[in-house]
């Protein structure tokens, strides 16, 4: 499981330039194929090699935040938003952009010929289908946020968490101030991991220097259980 948000705005860079019949669009493909390859992703793993991308997606330029899973196995993209209940249903423009041009850079990045893990090419929903824009799934019956409130990104962040499990999304009403708690801590506890860690990239870049940091005294910290 993997996701990056400017695999969207790639994809919208794309799709744009591609109705419009300009004929420049190689950056951005490079980019969507990169990123399918993990040439330049965060979390380390090729499409090929997982079931399912997580993309937080801007929800039609308002300041509001979705996720939007792609099912690989199933040809499926599935959608999460933590205010449906207050939205017209339909399909948004970006959700339209994104099952339309991801069969072809699935086929231009080579997808379909990868055997480790999976046979893509013997996978029911891809067999002749591959001109076809993928199937959409809007997910009902899941927690929402209280109206007039910016809490979508920790939302989405508790539906990520749910599907990684293995877990259906709960119905029931969460708590964001103990989800903004949780999340901080992870972080937390992930810079300081990571700071005990010798640094390794594969990038010939120089090395980035550290910004001086000042210790804290006791009384400053807070604590988080």
């Amino acid at each position: 499981m993997t996701g990056n948000y400017f695999y969207k705005v790639n994809i919208n860079n794309a799709y744009n330039r591609y109705c419009q019949q300009q004929p420049k669009v190689s950056r951005n493909e490079e980019c969507l194929i990169n990123i399918i390859k993990v040439f330049s992703i965060l979390a380390g793993l090729p499409w090929h090699l997982v079931d399912e991308v997580y993309i937080p997606i801007n929800y039609v330029d308002e300041f509001h935040l979705v996720l939007v899973v792609v099912v690989l196995k199933e040809r499926r993209i599935q959608f999460y938003d933590s205010m449906s209940r207050r939205r017209r249903s339909g399909s948004s423009s970006e959700i339209q952009k994104l099952t339309k041009i991801l069969p072809t850079y699935l086929d231009i990045s080579g997808f379909l010929d990868q055997k480790v893990r999976t046979d893509w090419s013997m996978i029911e929903a891809y067999r002749d289908k591959m001109d076809n824009p993928f199937d959409v799934q809007y997910i009902e019956e899941i927690a929402q946020q209280t109206i007039g409130r910016l809490n979508c990104g920790s939302f989405i962040a508790a539906y990520a968490e749910y599907l990684s499990d293995g877990l259906q999304v709960t119905n029931n009403e969460l708590d964001v101030g103990l989800l903004r708690k949780r999340y901080v801590s992870l972080l937390w506890k992930y810079g300081e991991a990571k700071s005990l860690k010798p640094y390794i990239s594969d990038i010939k870049n120089p090395r980035r220097s550290k910004s001086n940091s000042v210790a804290l005294d006791e009384e400053q910290l807070v604590h988080i259980d």
